[in-house]
This record gives C-alpha cells, structure tokens and sequence, in this order.
C-alpha cells in the first residue's frame, strides 16, 4: 500500500463504517439459490458444487437450449455469444456454449442475495477493494479528451464510410478536443479547407463545436536551415534559418501570424495555440519527421552530426514565444499559448525557468519513451507540482499506447500530475500508410474502420464527461485498483473510472460519500478479451462490482 493510499485509508475505513450509500450488503460469503445442491455459488474447482460444474467462477451447468437447465430453479441458457456469458467470465467467451443462469428480468436478483450484470443474476462476492468517492473535495478542471489528426484529415473526410465515421470519431467517442497540425505554407499539403470539412462534420456529430488546438510541426522551407519541413539525421541544420541579426524569430513570427489569419479567413480559429511541436526533438538518421529544433533559451549544445559530436547553435523557444506574441498583437480572436510541448514531461522542466507566464496559458507536454506499466508517477506529481506552483493547469497534448497502456497514462496524467487535457495522438491510422497502427483510436483501410483498443480506454474517459466538469476524490483501498471521478458543473452527473492494473481479479465495493445519484450505467472494458464498451446494467445494490485484470470499468452516474 502506498503512502498516499495509507495516509488516507483511516478516512475511507471511517466512511465505510459509517455503512453503504448505495445499500450495501453486510453479508460477507455469496449467496446461493438452492444451499443443498450448490447451484449458483461462486467456486474456483467442480468439487465445491455437488453436480453442478464450476464454469467461469461459478456453480452452473454447460448448455444449448433451456431445456437443460430445468433442474436448475429460474434458470435460462444464456447463449455464450450474450453479454451476460461474457461478463460471467470476466470479458470472454466462455468454454461451452451457454451457460445455465437466472435472467434478472425473470425475478429481481437482489431477492435472492444476488445482484444483476448485464442481465444475467450471479453471487454477490466478498469485496477485496473498497472505494469511496467524495465530490465535495474538487480538483482540477476538465478542458477535455481529445485526438490528433495531423495528417488524417484527408482520408477521413473523404472515406466512402464517413457519415459513420464521423459518428464513431465524435458523438460515439465523447472527444472534446482535436488537435491540427498548421500545415500553412507547406507546399502541395496546405489545403486548409480539409480541416475545415472536418471541424464542420465534427460540430455536427458533438452538436457544438469542438475545442481546437494547433501546433507547427515546422516552419515552412523557407524558414528552415535545410529548406525543408523534413528533418533525417541532419541535426546541424534541423532548426530555424538565420538572417543578418541572427536567427529569424521574426520570420518564424510572422509565419505563425500569417497562418491564423489563413485559417480564419475560411472560419477555423483554435482555442488553444502551439508554436513548435517537440521543439527537443531531433530525428535521427534512420528517422524521418517534420522538426525544428529550438533549446529553452538560444545557445550551443553537442549533438552528433555525421556521426560526429559536434557543437550546434540553436535558436531559443523563449525568444521564439517572445516575438510570437508580439506579433500576434491586435489578432481579433487571440488563442491561448500552450508551452512548451516537450516529448517528454521531465523535459518540459528544462523550459519551464526561461518561460515568460505572461505569455503562456497552459503548459504542456507529451509522454514519449515512457512505459505506462512502470511510470515514475512521483515525477510526474513533482511536474504537476510546477504547474500549480506557476498557477497554470497542464496538458498532455501527444503519445499513444495499446489500449490498457492508455487507460494507464489517462489515469495517472489526470490524477497523478492532474492534467487537464489528454490528447491522443492519433485520431486514425492512415488507410495508404506502409504498416497499420493500432494504437490509433480507429483503424481506417480503403472501405471500412475499425475501432482498436485505445478507442475503448478512451470512451470511457470521454464519454459522459465534459469540459468544465471537476475532478472529485476518489480513494481506493487497492493499490492495483486505479480510481477517479468527474463531477459535472450543475453537480447533476458522476463519472467514475476504475482500471485494474494488477494481475488478479478485484471485487470493488464503491461508496459514494455524498449519495446525492438514484441511477447508474455500468460499462467495462477487458483488454486482451472480447468485452469492449459492454453495458453491464447498473451498479449492484450492494455497489460492487468486478473488474478482471487489465480491465477498466466507468459508472455514470445520474439522479
């Protein structure tokens, strides 16, 4: 147990002393329908269950018709293909092809000591994690979930598929925020108007406009050392041109004021705005990417060139800001400044001391070369810690993992560092691209789509959240039971996410230390299994709930 869940845990015992919010059930061994005949108890081995078998956890019987489970009071073959069979056994198939269960619209389960998921009655098990969400104790303030679609704009907007599409991108997905690349004087790929088609499909998906975000890749050529977006090994001259006064921050200004007034000319003006994505980043050798490498302040560093260690001059991002707003002076809709956009969070506090907050709205980062498995999470509350020390929320703006690696970084950036904004990078995987990616949100080829992984971790962060809504507490006995919960403004709606990021299963019973919601809708995800998104009901009387390894699970709350 960590400190932190130590240090709290003589809080969380006192509130669940104090007993249920949600009726929990004090008894402490599953409840079975018919004791002589172990018929529906949880079990690990077929000798616990008399003549039944121990399938998927629990007394039943394997089946193909309801014939075969007449012996079997109120039971139903319940097809292995249903959700119910499924969330039986813990996300999979299971090894028969149905199995002999009560149906909870048959009778109510509660009657019978048991509870509903996904319409099927099964045992109540002992808690072995206690979770109690408090939503009069606030954090931070969601901006939103989000997606990149910095070269996906074209295959998306022009899918033979794309109506539906648009549907599983946007209102499906619950995405708050896309994320451009400023794509401006970059020569046979500045169509600006594509983004604009999308931004339009996309505000008629959500019903309201998406929050924009938009970055430079690069400077267009002419503002290149090497005359090229394109950088590959070349890391003397991956970076701004210079001129007769030294590198042209006043170029690079203008090109950025130049590019807002292209993209508000055709109606698309971001809320939010990046001057150099990766600016830490050069590509090496066997490396191909657009980039422009700029220090935290102008200076020379050794980098190797040639296989050469070489000393470079480089341009500094704070001057580059500098002359950025200045130049922004006078634009009618004025973005908030994001920075800096590191690669990684513990870059990002190399930037931090030359940032001038007077110009900067929100920092921001991104999550490359990180294992979501083994994060170092102190050093990510100590970056969380520099932002509040500098009175401006944090984003993560970049990175992409499989499915549960996502769920993971979602869970540590927005609770651990307390992260305002997660965005995804990307949106989709490119139908024409030489290998497919799947940790994109959705797999795209030429006719159809796919969604991966990743799409499941994230809907269920983004789905029944919104921007403006408020972290809440949400403290959890289990060190392996990752937790966190979003409060909307009117207080009227909760959303609670749970990750099992340990290696067994976790029964969790869930207290909501304020009550305040009548009804709720349980949905889970188990990573390597065939359950995705799948509704389980609602929260079980007693509050418990199961979550297979590598699996997450939200409750949506209502009154």
């Amino acid at each position: 147990m960590s400190e932190l869940t130590r240090s709290r845990w003589g809080w969380l015992s006192a509130v669940l002393a104090i007993g249920c919010g949600l009726g929990c059930d004090p008894k402490s061994s599953p409840q079975t329908i018919d004791s002589q005949t172990n018929w529906l108890r949880s079990c690990r081995i077929d000798s616990q269950c008399g003549g039944s078998s121990c399938l998927c956890g629990v007394c039943t019987a394997p089946c193909t018709e309801d014939a075969a489970c007449a012996d079997r009071e109120g039971a139903s073959c319940v097809n292995a293909q249903e959700e119910g069979a499924i969330a039986q056994c813990g996300g999979r198939r299971p090894p028969a092809a149905g199995l002999c269960m009560p149906r909870c619209d048959d009778a109510p389960c509660a009657d019978k000591g048991q509870m509903c998921v996904a319409g099927v009655c099964t045992p109540v098990p002992t808690p072995t994690a206690e979770v109690a969400v408090d939503t009069q104790n606030l954090h931070q303030m969601l901006v939103g979930f989000g997606a990149t679609v910095a070269y996906g704009e074209d295959e998306i907007t022009t899918h033979p598929q794309r109506d539906a599409l648009y549907d599983t991108l946007f209102a499906e997905l619950g995405l708050d925020i896309l994320r451009l690349r400023d794509r401006f004087e970059h020569t046979g790929d500045d169509n600006l108007m594509i983004s604009r088609r999308l931004i339009d499909a996309a505000t008629a998906s959500l019903g309201h406009k998406p929050t924009l975000f938009m970055t430079s890749w690069s400077p267009p050529p002419a503002l290149k050392a090497n005359a090229s977006v394109q950088c590959s090994g070349n890391a003397d001259t991956c970076t701004l041109t210079r001129n007769a006064s030294g590198f042209d921050y006043a170029g690079f200004a203008s090109f950025i004021r130049r590019s807002l007034d292209a993209y508000a000319a055709i109606g698309v003006v971001p809320d939010y705005l990046g001057i150099q994505n990766n600016p830490n980043w050069l590509p090496t050798a066997a490396e191909l990417g657009e980039a422009c490498r700029f220090l935290p302040t102008e200076g020379t560093v050794t980098v190797p060139v040639m296989g050469v260690s070489t000393p470079v001059e480089y341009p500094g991002f704070d001057q580059a800001q500098a002359a950025t707003v200045q130049a922004l002076s006078g634009l009618e809709a004025l973005p908030r400044i994001l920075a800096p956009e590191t690669t990684d969070f513990q870059s990002m506090a190399d930037y931090v001391p030359n940032l001038d907050f007077s110009e900067v709205d929100a920092l921001s980062h991104h999550l490359y070369g990180l294992d979501p498995e083994a994060l170092d999470v102190e050093a990510l509350a100590a970056v969380g810690a520099l932002a509040a020390d500098n009175s401006r929320p944090i984003f993560q703006t970049e990175m992409q993992s499989d499915g549960f690696g996502t769920a993971l970084f979602l869970h540590y950036t927005t609770v651990v560092e307390g992260a305002s904004a997660y965005v995804q990078q990307t949106l989709t995987s490119s139908a024409t691209g030489p290998t497919a990616n799947t940790q994109t949100l959705v797999g795209l080829d030429a006719s159809t789509f796919t969604r991966q992984d990743p799409y499941y971790a994230f809907q269920h962060y983004a789905l029944h959240t919104d921007p403006g809504w408020m972290r809440a507490d949400a403290v959890s006995s289990n060190d392996g039971l990752l937790a966190s919960a979003w409060l909307s403004p009117t207080g009227y709606e909760l959303s609670v996410v749970f990750v099992n990021a340990g290696t067994t299963d976790i029964d969790a019973r869930v207290s909501l230390v304020n009550g305040g919601f009548d009804t709720s809708v349980v949905t889970r995800t188990v990573f390597g299994a065939g359950e995705h998104g799948a509704e389980l009901g609602s929260l079980s009387s007693q509050g418990i709930l199961t979550l297979p390894p590598r699996s997450v699970v939200t409750i949506w709350f209502t009154p």
